[in-house]
């Protein structure tokens, strides 16, 4: 997961360079919005790596959100929807790496 971290940060510096060359002010804007929802995705993962409860708050919020219907921008749709698979990566991932205790296992 930290590699997709690392490539959504690249991602965040190559809009934010973009955004400079740009005549365009709508554009501008359109790229700026996307970089700052990439920023909140990579923060959001980073912040929540090792947290299960964490990951699993903001599995309930997303879908919470996503059933709702309140989101009528369909880029905010998508993010949303980024942020619940990156969650749900996340959960899988560390259920895959957390060891089961030896309940009941008697040492030699």
């Amino acid at each position: 997961m930290n590699s997709l971290v690392e490539e959504l940060w690249t991602e965040v510096r190559r809009l934010i360079e973009t955004v400079h060359d740009l005549p365009d002010a709508h554009l501008k804007k359109e790229l700026a919005e996307r970089a700052l929802q990439l920023s909140k995705r990579a923060e959001a993962i980073t912040n929540s790596m090792d947290d299960p409860e964490i990951i699993e708050m903001n599995i309930r919020r997303d879908q919470r959100r996503m059933r709702a219907g309140g989101l009528t921008n369909k880029a905010h749709r998508k993010i949303i929807d980024e942020m619940l698979g990156d969650a749900q990566t996340l959960l899988a991932n560390l259920h895959r790496e957390t060891p089961t205790p030896n309940v009941g296992r008697r040492e030699p």
